[in-house]
């Protein structure tokens, strides 16, 4: 029960502040304080930390582009990036096996790679390119790939490899951490290319808002279900190849 309560008071701490800020809307703290309470009751505080580790992350990162306003994560956002990650850690907790652990690990170190690459690529004086076809595309959408986007996965990938190290003590498990979490931007890109998009004032972009019509893409798959669905196809890729063999 102490664990519960320090992990909710902890949580609703760095939620108030965060909202505080505007990193989070109202139902973003509340989905961050539910995260946060569920990760630190079920694998402690280091897990617990590496999570708020790529939320602080993704929030430097998010401030780093002039050209756009800083936004407020939503309820939804923080579960997409946050809501197999808290599954493993529940899984792990009924279970005790300890694939869950590193798949807790896999799967923020996932988030934070395709967050990395999506904010710094977003800064490439280059225009990217569409992951499938190759062709030069509008900066800011989903499914477009940059260099300065790809090293910037790569070295978040390989910064959460290495803070995952301190818990899973496996070099072998590290390696396989670090290639899967660059991978998953990857697929993110792959799938971003099919996201729904929309047209507004003669702009492609991603917000449905302000009478913006479809332009392009499926029309269910938003954003948020493409960064839940690259994180499931990264996890379940793993789970295949390897989980078997090393667990």
């Amino acid at each position: 029960m102490t664990t519960l309560l320090l992990g909710f008071t902890i949580s609703t701490i760095i939620a108030l502040l965060a909202f505080a800020k505007k990193s989070l809307s109202e139902s973003g703290a509340l989905a961050a304080i539910f995260v946060g309470t569920v990760i630190y009751f079920t694998l402690g505080w280091f897990a617990f930390l590496y999570l708020i580790v790529f939320f602080g992350s993704a929030t430097a990162l998010n401030v780093l582009d002039d050209n756009s306003e800083p936004s407020q994560r939503n309820a939804l956002q923080v579960l997409a990036n946050a809501l197999l990650a808290t599954l493993f850690a529940v899984l792990y907790a009924f279970t005790d096996q300890s694939i869950y652990v590193f798949l807790y690990f896999l799967s923020v170190a996932a988030s934070a790679s395709d967050t990395w690459a999506s904010d710094v690529g977003k800064l490439s004086k280059r225009l990217p390119r569409n992951l499938l076809t190759w062709r030069m595309m509008q900066t800011g959408l989903s499914g477009g790939v940059t260099l300065l986007g790809f090293i910037a996965s790569m070295f978040a990938s390989a910064l959460f490899a290495l803070l995952a190290w301190i818990a899973l003590g496996d070099v072998t498990l590290v390696v396989y951490l670090w290639l899967f979490a660059t991978l998953a931007s990857i697929i993110d890109s792959a799938l971003g290319v099919v996201q729904v998009k929309y047209l507004r004032e003669g702009k492609i972009t991603e917000d449905r808002r302000d009478g913006a019509k479809r332009h392009s893409g499926i029309a269910w798959l938003n954003n948020n279900l493409v960064n839940i669905l690259s994180n499931a196809l990264t996890i379940g890729l793993f789970v295949v190849l390897f989980g078997s063999r090393l667990f």
